[in-house]
């Protein structure tokens, strides 16, 4: 596995819960029946935004990006990247514990002004037993 994303506190994220594997039959009648493959969601999706960051701290997230093989290796999130997060929110985002996530792109660098830029990063994540 992967090194730990690095400690940064993003100016934003945004987070979508994992789906459960199910599968919809749906008749010549219009009748549909839902089925329910699994017990455990998947798919989970972070989106974080970097902004006005310092070069060299987007280089911490270039880097982590490639010592994950392009995206390939799975990896841990620190807590500092839900710094600012209820208590309860933080919970319910971070509540399956075994979720590790991978890199869904690249990251997507915009340099703002010389040695300034922002960061967006998008994440997928699985749950790893």
């Amino acid at each position: 596995m992967a090194a730990q994303f690095p400690g940064i506190k993003p100016a934003s994220r945004s987070f979508r819960l994992g789906q459960f594997p199910t599968k919809v039959y749906r008749a010549l009648s219009g009748a549909t029946v839902k089925r329910s493959f699994g017990n455990r969601a998947y798919g989970y999706e972070l989106q974080l935004s970097f902004e006005n960051i310092a070069d060299a701290v987007a280089v911490q997230i270039i880097d982590h990006y490639n010592s994950t093989s392009a995206g390939f290796e799975r990896f841990t999130l620190p807590a500092e990247l839900f710094v600012g997060m209820s208590t309860a929110l933080t919970a319910t985002v971070q509540a399956p514990t075994q979720i590790k996530w991978e890199y869904a792109q690249p990251p997507d660098v915009q340099s703002v002004i010389t040695g300034r830029s922002t960061v967006a990063v998008t994440l997928t994540g699985e749950l790893d037993y």
